[in-house]
């Protein structure tokens, strides 16, 4: 499947959001960031997907984006005709080198808006936390179970003294 820029833009966002669920709002700064993508046309894909409803912009101290309906529901094919405008289907085989952009904004190039070619294959997804965790895997080869966050076990440190309510207390005068 060829997909736009504009579009893998859109599904690395969301997916970067189901991976930091934790820390949202998430501004388009950090995603950008984190995912290696130009801030302005991605802030416009944000707006895009907050118009179709998938995500909204937090209001109050912390700005960014939240999930509009929970992101179990969304499907990534459900954001290709936002992003998209109209659906096309068709090989999704990358050029070797470089970006060849045609007129209707298809990268073809391997490397281009993230890896569309391997980007397409995860439209394919029940869900966007599915297509989040199987990217995480094929992107870094951890499994889902190591890369959703540990418990935290904190460690004594082993201290020899007494607790502090246990030391005897004296004054001098």
């Amino acid at each position: 499947m060829k997909v736009s820029r504009a579009s893998a833009y859109g599904l690395r966002a969301l997916m970067y959001m189901v991976r930091h669920v934790t820390q949202l709002p998430a501004t388009v700064e950090a995603v950008a960031r984190t995912e290696g993508m130009p801030v302005d046309p991605l802030g416009k894909v944000l707006g895009r997907l907050a118009r179709a409803g998938f995500i909204q912009l937090a209001h109050g101290r912390e700005k960014g984006y939240v999930f509009a309906r929970p992101p179990e529901e969304i499907a990534p094919r459900d954001l290709l005709e936002p992003l998209e405008g109209q659906l096309t289907f068709g090989d999704s085989t990358p050029a070797k080198h470089g970006c060849s952009e045609r007129p209707e904004g298809r990268c073809e190039s391997a490397e281009g808006a993230g890896s569309t070619g391997e980007v397409g294959a995860l439209f394919e997804e029940a869900t966007i936390v599915a297509a989040a965790w199987k990217d995480l895997e094929r992107r870094f080869g951890a499994t889902a179970q190591e890369a959703q966050p540990a418990k935290l076990q904190i460690k004594s440190l082993g201290s020899k003294r007494r607790p502090h309510s246990e030391e005897p207390r004296t004054t001098d005068v």
